[in-house]
């Protein structure tokens, strides 16, 4: 299983689900990924797989609607700085930057179409260790009512353009897929592999999942019994 060592300023590079019923959760997303846990700290977990980590679970705090959802974290070589171009891009703050212990820290925002993304300033860890493969997150999608909307706010952020057929590229090297549609909260959705979506899906749906958006060309999309959206492509194992 070949490791991811570093990330792209600007990349995509972890990924983490908050949810109101961490126990059901796990279970969920280790029956369908074969995803293993690892307590890394009170209430939040990392999710493994093969002994490498490929993203993390936290429970939700008290008091929030018990609606879970997925966060993708785009790798910052200064949080700081991520969180005060937030708002001169007109996004909002929700959370500044705070520490993860020694591996970084992180801050969340909303962009100017609603979307929550998270920043990642990496001290020992740059982020998901496997990627990729089958189990493990294999391409991200940006879902947003304006694709221009969006390329007005990460281009400036971190130098994104979007290409053909919605491609979401740094320096030319597509890091996700633009998806227009108002359909849906607006979010950044992780995609994960499995060597057969049409599979995973029935498997999620037996469990509790809810299709949102049927696989027709593009990669299925699905709903976790919490509420958190997550899509499957194929993947196989090099």
């Amino acid at each position: 299983m070949p490791r991811r060592t570093g990330y792209a300023i600007g990349a995509p590079c972890w990924a983490d689900c908050i949810t109101p019923d961490l126990n059901g959760s796990r279970e969920f997303y280790s029956a369908l990924l074969g995803w293993e846990f690892v307590t890394e700290s009170p209430g939040y977990q990392l999710a493994v797989l093969g002994g490498e980590v490929i993203g993390g679970f936290g429970a939700a705090p008290v008091g929030l609607p018990p609606l879970a959802t997925w966060n993708v974290y785009l790798a910052t070589k200064d949080a700081e700085y991520s969180c005060a171009q937030v708002g001169r891009l007109g996004g909002r703050v929700v959370m500044p930057p705070v520490p993860a212990g020694e591996n970084g820290r992180l801050l969340l925002a909303v962009d100017p179409s609603g979307v929550t993304v998270g920043f990642w300033e990496g001290a020992r860890a740059e982020g998901v260790v496997l990627a990729d493969e089958p189990g493990a997150i294999c391409g991200h999608e940006l879902r947003v009512p304006s694709a221009t909307r969006a390329e007005a706010f990460y281009g400036p952020m971190f130098g994104y353009r979007i290409g053909a057929d919605g491609e979401f590229a740094l320096d030319g090297v597509a890091h996700a897929r633009v998806v227009e549609s108002d359909q849906g909260r607006p979010c950044w959705l992780p995609l994960f592999g499995t060597a057969d979506p049409a599979d995973g899906v029935r498997r999620a749906v037996e469990r509790g999942a809810r299709l949102v958006r049927p696989g027709r060309g593009e990669p299925p999309v699905l709903r976790d019994p919490w509420g958190a959206e997550f899509g499957l492509v194929t993947a196989t194992t090099p």
